[in-house]
C-alpha cells in the first residue's frame, strides 16, 4: 500500500488502476469499524468485480485501522477528521470527482463526505448502515461489554490482526461523541442503500433511503458480517453506479 500524511496521522492506501480501457469516475471504496480494506473489501472480491466493471479503485485504510496510525485520542476520531483524510487523499491523487461505496462506519463517513463536499462526490453507497444510533446502549468506557448489536461486532473485531484495542476503542468513544443525525442531508448524486435482510446495526435502511429519495436493495439471508460479500450486494452496487 502508499501512504498518504495528514496532519496527525499516515493512512494507508490501495490505488488499483483497471485494465479496462476508459477512464470513468473512480470508485472509492471506505471500510467498516475494525477492519481495513484487504479484510472488508479485497476478501470479499470487491476490487476484482469493480475492475471487471472498468473501474478504477481507491482503498484507505482509515485512521486506526489496518496500515494506517493508530492515535489513542478519542477527539481525532469524529466524522470531520475522517473526511479530512479522504479529501486529501483524493486531492494527492488528483481524483476530483469518485463515487463512493462504504459499509457500516464507512457509509457514516461516506454520507459526511457527500455532506461536506458534495462537488466530489458522484454517487453515494451506504452499505450496512441505517439512521439509528448505532452505538446506543453502549457503555463507551468498557466497549464490547455489554449486549447490544455494536458490542457484539466489538467483540467480535477486537481481536482480529493489526487492531489495536486502544484506538478502537478511543473510535468508539469520537463516534458515540457525534451521534448520526439525519438532518441535512446529502443533496447531490443518487444515493443507494444496501443491507442484509438479518443485519440489525442497519435497522431503517429502507427507510432512510426513501426518505434520501433514494434506493434500498435487501441482501436475502444475510447479516451485518456477511452481507459484504454477497453477490447481491456487488451486483446491486455495479447496476447502480452505471447508471
Amino acid at each position: 500500500m502508499n501512504a498518504n500524511p495528514v496532519g496527525d496521522v499516515t493512512i494507508r492506501y490501495a490505488d488499483l488502476p483497471s485494465q479496462a480501457p476508459g477512464d470513468p469516475v473512480p470508485v472509492l471504496l471506505l471500510h467498516g469499524f475494525g477492519t481495513n480494506f484487504e479484510m472488508n473489501w479485497s476478501a470479499a472480491g470487491w476490487p476484482r468485480a469493480l475492475d471487471t466493471a472498468g473501474r478504477r479503485v481507491i482503498g484507505p485504510d482509515l485512521r486506526g485501522h489496518g496500515g494506517s496510525d493508530k492515535p489513542t485520542d478519542s477527539g481525532l476520531y469524529l466524522p470531520e477528521h475522517f473526511v479530512a483524510d479522504v479529501l486529501a487523499l483524493l486531492d494527492r491523487l488528483e481524483v476530483e470527482r469518485v463515487d463512493v461505496v462504504g459499509y457500516s462506519m464507512g457509509s457514516r463517513i461516506a454520507w459526511e463526505l457527500a455532506l461536506t463536499a458534495p462537488d466530489r462526490v458522484r454517487r453515494t453507497v451506504l452499505g450496512g448502515f441505517g439512521p439509528a444510533n448505532a452505538l446506543a446502549g453502549l457503555d463507551t468506557a468498557e466497549p464490547g461489554t455489554g449486549d447490544t448489536p455494536f458490542d457484539h461486532v466489538y467483540r467480535t473485531v477486537v481481536g482480529l490482526p493489526g487492531n489495536d484495542a486502544a484506538a478502537l476503542a478511543a473510535c468508539v468513544r469520537g463516534q458515540a461523541s457525534r451521534p448520526f443525525q439525519e438532518e441535512p442531508r446529502p443533496t447531490g448524486g443518487p444515493m443507494l442503500l444496501v443491507a442484509g435482510a438479518r443485519d440489525t446495526v442497519a435497522e431503517g435502511a429502507a427507510g432512510l433511503a426513501e426518505r434520501c429519495g433514494g434506493a434500498f436493495v435487501e441482501v436475502p439471508g444475510r447479516d451485518h458480517a456477511n452481507a459484504v460479500s454477497s453477490r447481491v450486494f456487488k451486483q446491486a452496487v455495479a447496476e447502480f453506479l452505471e447508471g
